[in-house]
């Protein structure tokens, strides 16, 4: 075997088969992967610094089958800087690439990709692990290019503008295109997951027939799908300026967003990007900055309830003996915290949602009990709006307290949600929440979680609702429980809203201002709902007097028409005006009948109190869904039809 040596930062570093071919279709060679590492070394160090590598190698060349590589393997170099993960099986003891030589010693092995998460070791430790940016990869389904891609790019970095974090792009030197954007402050893997998912989320709402958030390849036909789970812990990316295990030697190139403006965006070779580094330098000098000792306010640090644990730990990247847990500070007694005690649940106006501005996030409504659920050292209890205690009611719920731990050691909260029964076609069905203890009906009971207004020592009640949001949404707790849930946000703007309501048979909309804090036992307008309702055209049969000496009309008795009279579909008792009323009592008085027009039985307090009318007029009523019993639940008043007879219903 040819062997020579090259000396590189102080390193010897020994050679072979420097004349062997990588990529056979340009005849790129080892020697010259070598070289490319060495000239690329001081733009993509800094981008590398302090991440584990993941390799990908080819050591017969591209045209050969490559393996993925975690572990040192036998005979690394001592000087290579190491990094130990421990996992519940094994230890995984990754090198940390800090100098040009560590990148020769790489492409000696063949080791063509360099993969590495975007947390780093130097702001981490064995428990949260930090990162200062983001990255969004965008994959190209079938039948997208890559200006494709670039169109999309672009649309990421006005959000990202708008938001105040700086971007790159870079060309992935495979198919698609890699955006970065470089953080105020650190922030948790979880935490800048949730970012990235909710970029690639709302571009998917907003454009549905170009981009994807999801990961089924069922759905990439003709879209871009927006990659945002390469921001969690556990996953890894192509570090910029790596080669690709391609036919051509292209590589992860940064590129000008003025380049991705234009048509005919192809991706790089070696040679050109080290062309343009020597005339134009690092395009993404200003992604990997140093980290700032500081908070920054434009981003917030989503593990900040995590800063009561002492002594943040910074691993060095070289073997050490495994580490103990973080001291867990003295709990405060939350039952001493009148303001965490006397929390209730906020209330929404029935103030309009339509034309609401971009502030504004809207969730689904559902037909529940709402409650508070309060977890102190994994005691669980459920709390209503008006402060009644639901725990008893609901046995179920006690599982709070054991998903609610870390580190063996219970997580003190305060989360807000609704209890839901879902019935055989999965719809919250208020009535079969009210009596599961009694109906044979199947349902299966959940807690949909919205809000977290207090977490492991940090109140969070006077945060914006979007940070509540993104700290919910962080949470990995209850992962594997199917009673609890955080249902995803609906698209906005409000009118879609709406209609995805809609279409889900819930029960409305909450439209919520993103920059609102909690308001604790009070209605406000920063929380606005809107049901969702249906229409149908009914038959009346009868009226109830209103209370009192009130005379008019008090409720309407409806139905449809049916083989022998008309089916009773309940009451109406809202949406009228006092005119309607009096216009309607004048209309039904001629129409008075003796006997019954509905078939079945009516329950005998109604019956008793009914006056009953010749079933001729139609009228349009809106209604929430249908009772158990096939009666109409939460009717309201629409108008009497004349254009229609009941023989037309």
């Amino acid at each position: 075997m040819a062997r020579s040596h090259l000396d590189v930062d102080g390193r010897r570093i020994p050679l072979t088969n420097l004349d062997k071919v990588l990529y056979p279709e340009t005849g790129t060679r080892k020697f010259d992967v070598v070289d490319y590492y060495i000239r690329i070394a001081d733009a993509m160090l800094p981008h590398m610094a302090s991440r584990p590598v993941t390799r990908k190698r080819w050591p017969g060349g591209v045209e050969s089958a490559p393996f993925f590589e975690k572990t040192l393997p036998a005979g690394t170099p001592e000087w290579i800087a190491r990094f130990t993960i421990e996992h519940s099986e094994r230890r995984t003891v990754y090198p940390v690439v800090r100098s040009a030589a560590d990148l020769v010693w790489l492409a000696q092995v063949a080791a063509l990709e360099l993969h590495v998460p975007q947390w780093r070791i130097d702001l981490s430790n064995e428990h949260d692990r930090l990162t200062d940016r983001i990255v969004l990869d965008l994959d190209p389904g079938p039948e997208v290019t890559l200006d494709d891609c670039a169109k999309v790019a672009l649309d990421i970095r006005d959000m990202l503008d708008d938001a105040g974090l700086p971007s790159f792009p870079v060309t992935s030197g495979s198919k698609g295109i890699h955006v970065y954007a470089r953080l105020g402050a650190p922030v948790r893997s979880e935490s800048a997951r949730t970012v990235a998912k909710q970029i690639a989320t709302t571009l998917a709402q907003s454009y549905p027939k170009s981009v994807t958030a999801t990961m089924a390849k069922s759905e990439r036909d003709r879209r871009v799908f927006i990659d945002w789970s390469q921001n969690t812990a556990a996953k890894t990316t192509l570090a910029p300026y790596s080669l690709r295990g391609r036919p051509q030697p292209w590589v992860a190139a940064p590129r000008s967003w003025a380049e991705l403006a234009e048509p005919g965006l192809q991706h790089l070779l070696l040679s050109e990007v080290l062309d343009r580094f020597e005339s134009d330098g690092d395009l993404l000098a200003g992604l990997s900055t140093a980290v700032p000792a500081g908070h920054d306010d434009s981003v917030i640090d989503l593990g900040e309830y995590r800063k009561k644990r002492s002594g943040r730990s910074r691993p060095e990247a070289t073997p050490a003996p495994a580490r103990q847990p973080a001291p867990r500070p003295p709990r405060e007694d939350p039952e001493a915290l009148p303001d965490l005690v006397a929390l209730r649940p906020m209330l929404a106006t029935d103030d309009p949602i339509d034309g609401l501005a971009d502030e504004w996030a809207y969730e689904g409504k559902w037909d529940g009990f709402r409650a508070l659920v309060r977890v102190i050292d994994g005691r669980v209890r459920l709390v209503s709006r008006t402060g009644n205690d639901l725990t008893g009611d609901f046995p179920e719920l006690e599982v709070f307290g054991e998903c609610l731990t870390a580190d063996g050691e219970p997580v003190d909260a305060v989360l807000d949600g609704e209890i839901v029964a879902l019935n055989d076609a999965g719809l919250t069905d208020f009535s079969l929440l009210a009596s599961r203890r009694r109906t044979r009906e199947p349902h299966r009971l959940r807690m949909y979680l919205f809000d977290v207004l207090y977490l492991d020592g940090v109140r969070l009640w006077e945060q914006p609702w979007e940070v509540r949001r993104e700290v919910l949404e962080s949470l990995t707790h209850f992962d594997d429980e199917p009673l609890i849930e955080i249902p995803a946000l609906l698209p906005g703007p409000a009118d879609a809203a709406v209609r995805a309501a809609r279409d889900r048979g819930w029960e409305g909309v909450v439209a919520k201002r993103r920059a609102a804090s909690y308001g604790s036992g009070r209605r406000s307008a920063d929380w606005r709902k809107q049901k969702n309702w249906n229409d149908i055209e009914v038959v009346i049969g009868g009226y109830r007097p209103g209370r009192g000496s009130d005379s008019r009309i008090g409720s309407l008795l409806v139905g449809l028409p049916a083989e022998r009279g008309l089916r009773y579909l309940g009451r109406v008792g809202t949406g009228f005006t006092d005119a309607e009323l009096d216009a309607l009592l004048e209309e039904l008085r001629p129409l008075q009948i003796s006997r019954c027009p509905f078939i079945g039985d009516i329950d005998r307090p109604v019956a008793g109190s009914a006056t009953w009318v010749l079933p001729k007029l139609v009228a349009d009523v809106q209604f929430m869904d249908w009772t158990s019993t096939g009666h109409l639940r939460h009717p309201s008043w629409r108008g009497i039809r004349r254009d229609k007879l009941p023989g037309d219903l």
